[in-house]
């Protein structure tokens, strides 16, 4: 499905992010591996290398994605490398819980640093590429809690619902030059953020609310990352999807 196809995934080092860099491999993409660290990009592509994944297909990059001036040079290694970009996968992100009368404004600028305006400025530099090249798929990751809200996540919550915002305001824009725009917004996920920011009460409570009674593992998520890169959604454009077990109805 994604033969010869370039994807940038953000936060790919670990969690969703290395299970979508698992598929988008198997489906023959070329895969750029980000994380903050050079040492977390390098590991996950030996650990994928292991897995038998061609390792001329896994472009290991780090990027600090709350400083805006590397992104430039980033997506222009990316296209010295491979000579194009397809797809961009924004999913690094960071959360916190916290109550909002103990939270700080310092708080809230880190959380949009990384999880909205790291987002902002990547996807301006890769979708300029993108319209000068005959288009190309954007995929934000959200969030339940962008849609529904979340007690102790005023902050993420927030970021996240602009990221929906962002979603389907630039499918409109840059639907003139073929560039899709869409969004996957997970339930609860067995990452390591999730255990490090909910704790074993409101997790279980979230897991007794999903019909599906339980949680999700982030293989389960990179179906819909595939579908919105791939060209079967070729006419899916401002599209938010929901890989929640069925929380959000």
């Amino acid at each position: 499905m994604l033969e010869g196809k370039v994807a940038i995934i953000t936060g790919s080092s670990r969690g969703i992010g290395y299970s979508i860099a698992e598929l988008f491999l198997s489906e023959k993409a070329k895969v750029v591996i980000c994380g903050s660290k050079k040492d977390g990009v390098e590991k996950a592509r030996e650990k994928l290398v292991n897995d038998g994944y061609e390792p001329e297909n896994i472009f290991p990059l780090a990027i600090n994605m709350s400083n805006p001036i590397e992104f430039k040079s980033f997506v222009q290694e990316v296209i010295n490398k491979w000579g194009k970009i397809d797809i961009l996968v924004n999913n690094a992100g960071i959360t916190a819980n916290v109550p909002f009368l103990e939270s700080t404004r310092e708080q809230f600028v880190k959380m949009f640093d990384i999880n909205f305006f790291g987002v902002v400025d990547l996807t301006r530099e890769v979708a300029k590429f993108m319209k000068e090249n005959g288009g190309g798929s954007i995929i934000n990751t959200s969030s339940m809690v962008g849609i529904n809200g979340g007690r102790g996540q005023v902050d993420y919550a927030s970021s996240k619902s602009a990221i929906n915002g962002l979603t389907i305001s630039l499918a409109k824009e840059l639907g003139a030059y073929n560039i899709r725009v869409n969004a996957v917004a997970p339930g609860v996920v067995g990452t390591d953020m999730m255990r490090d920011s909910v704790n074993e009460q409101m997790k279980q409570a979230l897991i007794n609310m999903t019909p599906l009674h339980r949680m999700a593992d982030p293989k389960d998520l990179a179906g819909a990352y595939l579908y919105l890169a791939s060209d079967i959604s070729s006419f899916t454009t401002g599209t938010i999807i929901k890989v929640d077990g069925g929380l959000m109805m």
